[in-house]
């Protein structure tokens, strides 16, 4: 009777330890696929935060023949993510907001070629730009709220722009739009 205990005790015991091993395995590889997922889509932030700062930063250059101003910096191409990450490696609502910043971007275009097109008028355009400016500082600003968010739960050291912080400037821009437009509005009222 000892022996058929002991027996069975025997693969009890190797069962558990085989599935502890493969729990312990699974958990190992999703933090690998996770720490990838991190660093390339972190490099992908970090580049559309700079586009971002780049259309923030145009305020239409030079007036032409006619005495309008044009943009000069074209709007970022859409946030496009790699398809060799694995999403499931990662927190869901992290997940959720790095997928929905690509749906931002584009109502952030339709907003601005709403505004090109219904509300600002020549020469100067003014609505235009800040409409530009206030969208891709406040992308700029999720996305290198994104990035930020990734470099600190997967340890990833953060990028050293050489005294720049691309996030301030951003914020100074939105935070002087939005209190262009809050003094705007009162003004009307």
């Amino acid at each position: 009777m000892s022996e058929a205990v002991f027996g069975l005790l025997g693969v009890f015991i190797g069962a558990l330890l085989t599935l502890i091993k493969d729990a312990w395995s699974d958990m190992r590889m999703r933090a690998r696929h996770a720490r990838y997922l991190s660093v390339r889509i972190a490099c992908i932030l970090d580049r559309y935060v700079n586009e971002c700062v780049e259309v923030v930063q145009d305020d239409g250059g030079q007036q032409d023949q006619e005495g309008c101003l044009h943009p000069q910096i074209s709007l970022p191409a859409p946030l496009i993510y790699p398809d060799d990450v694995d999403w499931k490696s990662i927190d869901c609502e992290l997940m959720y907001v790095l997928l929905t910043l690509p749906g931002e971007a584009e109502a952030a275009n339709r907003s601005i070629a709403f505004v090109c097109s219904e509300v600002a008028f020549p020469p100067d355009y003014e609505e235009v730009f800040e409409e530009r400016q206030h969208q891709y500082a406040r992308l700029g600003l999720a996305a290198s709220d994104l990035a930020q968010r990734l470099r600190n739960v997967y340890n990833i050291p953060a990028q050293n722009p050489g005294g720049w912080n691309p996030s301030q400037y951003l914020r100074k821009k939105k935070d002087k739009i939005d209190q262009a437009r809050a003094n705007s509005a009162s003004a009307m009222s």
